[in-house]
């Protein structure tokens, strides 16, 4: 009796908690029979308990939950749950009908539980998902598709029927190349532009994002698409217009400003001194003007990524003072004092020489104009751990906080009655910004109303594997004949007058076929291209020169209002110069270009920069080329560039020594027949006597550079005669 009195006493607890419980529960037997069926149920499903207990599982009245328990009491079907939504009355239920044993009888188990609400919040959800603009597609853990918005359909023209429920890459539902598939990692987001032509064409940022539940726990990922097309082509449409009209207004330009140039410099006969300030006038806005559009294309070029930088160590110490002696005369002109403050210690860092020049001259610059006359500007270096921050100060006006944080926007100005007075684009910071953060650097401005403002900005310091490439440099006057092509006769016509007057001999193009077939018969030392040609792309004919047998050898030199360097030195251009065309650097490079094919070439290795300088210009002087590397390193880096006729080689160098330079010249076929002169002012090392044997001659230190110019003539000479 007691043991009953328990088992009952178990079973109304059992029952009580089965008719508290907030999920409804029916348990069906063996035969098809309700053999439980609790409150619960009784509300959910709104059948009477006294119409289901001990009543087949039909009387439910549920065909959705009957269907699912028929199938799972029939004999040899898998036991495997089944989950279903229905709806009854106003309420939503979800029912899971489930496998369990009755005394080794398949029977079935039902749990209910009310998702009214649930199902309330997830169609507010998904109303407020479908009304948004961007796409959505939701994944489960799995990868499974578990909703996809209107927009997602529309933006990429999905099927929701084909992927919901199903387990498809997002790759796939874009149509994208498999190795450009991505989803989100745990623990943040990824986005990818994705281009799409059907249903339509369209460019979109697809962004995912990891669904995480409060414990951290992993529920899925949400990808958003989001139509950039407009904004893309309208981007594109800017860059077009900017880059045309600076390209339309750089064809004028050119003739306007080299033509003025001519006059000032006396070639078209003696001109008054009124005259000369009227033309000065209009130089000094003509090169307003070219910066104007400089500053538009380098905006262009870096907004749309085509900005060209070649990375190499720099020496800021050198490219400050350089900076420094560029405005010198005009700091002594207004007053100003450039004290320059960096030490000759510091490491080299990784930058594009002409870019971070550029940098250093718009914050000098703007550093004397900011400044009262009398005023001091310094230029300062220094070391920050793996980084190097060069800093511009000055005692000028200095700048409201407030207007600090917008200095670095496009076309932002202090408005002040200075700043209108001096002029400008807003322009000039902002190309610094973004030409110093793809260096991998930062710039930043500390100031002070009325008491000077401090610009500065930071490169990373050059790793060891960095080398510069040295390049050659022509005698003074090389002469010979250069073919100019450009389909603008008067912009021809001033290049002609420019290097006539160095003693050149200029042969005129005007189109592609004309150029190739006077390339082949005159054979001029340097060719330059224009590469907007009325019958044809230049640089198809640059690739033409190139192919042909008797022009692949001739150094081409691209003239272009085209901004594309990097595309002419891929196909083999020697180098490249913007319009308005720069008549020094014009001729600077045409001289060490004929130079590099005419004059003996001698590469000069020493880590001593004045010895250097002093060799290469004794050496240019008396008809040589030079090639100035400052370590072993450059110099190795030079010869798989260029093949010098000798090497001038100090002994003691940092990075790599003038032995292992001997040792890896003379242990290389392709270099081991350049003699090598040897210069040093050190005991030789014994241990190493060996390799100084390979050297041709040696030479102590102190020398004299004509000297030592005359015997490297000489030894040429001597092996000319010998070969």
């Amino acid at each position: 009796m007691p043991q009953k009195a328990d088992e009952r006493r178990s079973f109304l607890h059992i029952r009580a908690l089965m008719a508290t419980t907030g999920e409804g529960l029916i348990a069906i037997g063996p035969d098809g029979d309700v053999i439980v069926f609790n409150e619960t149920a009784e509300e959910l499903l709104g059948v009477p308990r006294s119409k289901t207990s001990g009543k087949p599982y039909t009387s439910l009245q549920q065909p959705k939950i009957e269907e699912a328990v028929e199938h799972l009491l029939r004999p040899r079907t898998r036991k495997t749950s089944h989950t279903m939504r229905v709806v009854i009355g106003e309420r939503v239920v979800t029912a899971t009908v489930a496998p369990y044993d009755f005394a080794g009888r398949r029977a079935a188990v039902i749990t209910l539980r009310d998702d009214t609400v649930l199902e309330a919040d997830r169609r507010r959800s998904e109303a407020i998902l479908a009304s948004t603009g961007d796409g959505l597609i939701v994944f489960d853990p799995d990868d499974v598709v578990t909703y996809i918005n209107p927009a997602a359909t529309m933006l990429a023209g999905l099927m929701p029927s084909a992927f919901l429920g199903k387990s498809t890459p997002l790759w796939e539902m874009l149509a994208m190349m498999p190795e450009d598939g991505f989803a989100p990692a745990i623990d943040g987001s990824q986005v990818r532009e994705v281009r799409l032509e059907e249903p339509a064409h369209r460019i979109m940022d697809v962004r995912t994002d990891p669904v995480l539940d409060e414990q951290g726990g992993y529920l899925g990922y949400v990808a958003t698409l989001h139509d950039v097309t407009a904004e893309r082509e309208i981007g594109q449409m800017k860059n077009e217009f900017v880059s045309t009209v600076s390209h339309e207004l750089r064809t004028p330009l050119t003739s306007i400003k080299g033509y003025i140039d001519l006059i000032l410099d006396g070639e078209a006969g003696e001109i008054n001194e009124i005259q000369r300030e009227f033309l000065s006038i209009v130089k000094q806005n003509s090169d307003r003007l070219v910066e104007l559009i400089n500053d538009m294309l380098d905006i262009s070029r870096i907004e749309s990524g085509r900005i060209h930088l070649k990375i190499q160590p720099l020496d800021m110490s050198d490219l400050i003072a350089g900076a420094v002696d560029t405005f010198q005369a005009v700091s002594d002109q207004s007053g100003h004092k450039l004290v320059p403050k960096a030490p000759r210690d510091l490491p080299k860092v990784a930058g594009d020489r002409d870019r971070v020049g550029q940098v250093l001259v718009n914050f000098i610059s703007n550093a004397i104009k900011y400044s009262p006359e009398g005023g001091s500007v310094t230029v300062k270096a220094k070391q920050d751990g793996d980084m190097v921050i060069v800093a511009i100060t000055d005692q000028g006006i200095g700048i409201a906080k407030e207007d600090q944080a917008k200095l670095f926007t496009k076309f932002y100005r202090v408005d002040s009655s200075l700043t209108r007075e001096i002029g400008g684009t807003g322009l000039g910071l902002s190309i610094c910004k973004s030409i110093i953060e793809l260096l991998g650097g930062k710039v930043g401005v500390k100031s002070t109303p009325g008491k000077g403002s401090t610009f500065w900005f930071s490169l990373p310091v050059a790793s060891k594997d960095l080398v510069r490439t040295p390049e050659v440099e022509g005698p003074g006057a090389a002469g010979g004949t250069v073919l100019v092509v450009d389909r603008d006769p008067q912009v021809a016509n001033l290049v002609q007058t420019y290097l006539a007057k160095q003693g050149y001999d200029v042969v005129k193009a005007h189109t592609a076929r004309e150029a190739l077939t006077k390339a082949i018969a005159v054979r001029p030392r340097v060719i330059t291209l224009d590469v907007m040609l009325d019958d044809g792309d230049g640089f198809d004919l640059l690739q033409q020169l190139k192919d042909t047998p008797e022009t692949t050898d001739i150094p081409v030199l691209v003239l272009s209002i085209v901004c594309d360097e990097g595309r002419s030195c891929r196909l083999g251009a020697a180098d490249y110069l913007e319009k308005p065309i720069d008549k020094n650097r014009l001729i600077t490079i045409v001289d060490d270009l004929v130079g590099s094919v005419t004059a003996p070439v001698v590469l000069v290795v020493d880590d001593d920069r004045n010895i250097v300088d002093l060799l290469c210009h004794n050496l240019k002087s008396n008809g040589f080329s030079v090639v100035a590397a400052y370590d072993g390193a450059e110099a190795m880096a030079s010869l798989r560039k260029t093949h010098p006729d000798l090497i001038l080689l100090d002994l003691q160098m940092p990075v790599m020594d003038g032995y292992q330079v001997i040792e890896k010249v003379k242990t290389n076929p392709a270099t081991k027949d350049i003699p090598i002169v040897v210069m040093t002012a050190h005991q030789i090392d014994r241990s190493r006597i060996d390799i100084l044997g390979l050297a041709q001659q040696k030479v102590d230190k102190p020398f004299s550079a004509d000297d030592l110019a005359r015997r490297v003539e000489a030894l040429l000479e001597d092996m000319l005669v010998n070969s």
